[in-house]
């Protein structure tokens, strides 16, 4: 009896923090070039995002003297495609209605942010 629940135990335990990546809970993580995550939510859940950004990468180009003041934040749902793109220089809290229930999937470009979805 004891070795099951250990086991039960020992199974869920390392799932715990993982809500975000499995799609359906919410959404607390650092997101970079490459990374994204996913949300579920339900026809007219309002969606409160917060974005923090912690790194702006520069255009690689050395011929250009343009400086990146911003990283790009972008919010797409799984089956209708982009919903919102944002400039976000520091930090910001965004509100958006899902006009659609499914799987929303964030991402990060031009740089690093903290993303929160709840």
């Amino acid at each position: 009896m004891r070795r099951r629940a250990f086991m039960r135990l020992a199974t869920l335990v390392p799932l715990a923090g993982c809500s975000s990546l499995l799609g359906g809970g919410p959404v607390d993580t650092t997101l970079g070039r490459g990374d994204t995550a996913e949300y579920s939510a339900d026809e007219g859940e309002v969606l409160s995002i917060t974005v923090e950004v912690q790194e702006i990468f520069q255009p690689e180009d050395e011929e250009t003297d343009l400086e990146r003041e911003w990283v790009t934040f972008r919010l797409d749902h799984d089956e209708e495609g982009v919903v919102d793109t944002w400039m976000i220089e520091e930090s910001e809290s965004i509100e958006i209605t899902a006009e659609n229930g499914g799987t929303y999937v964030a991402m990060v470009s031009n740089g690093v942010a903290d993303v929160t979805i709840e």
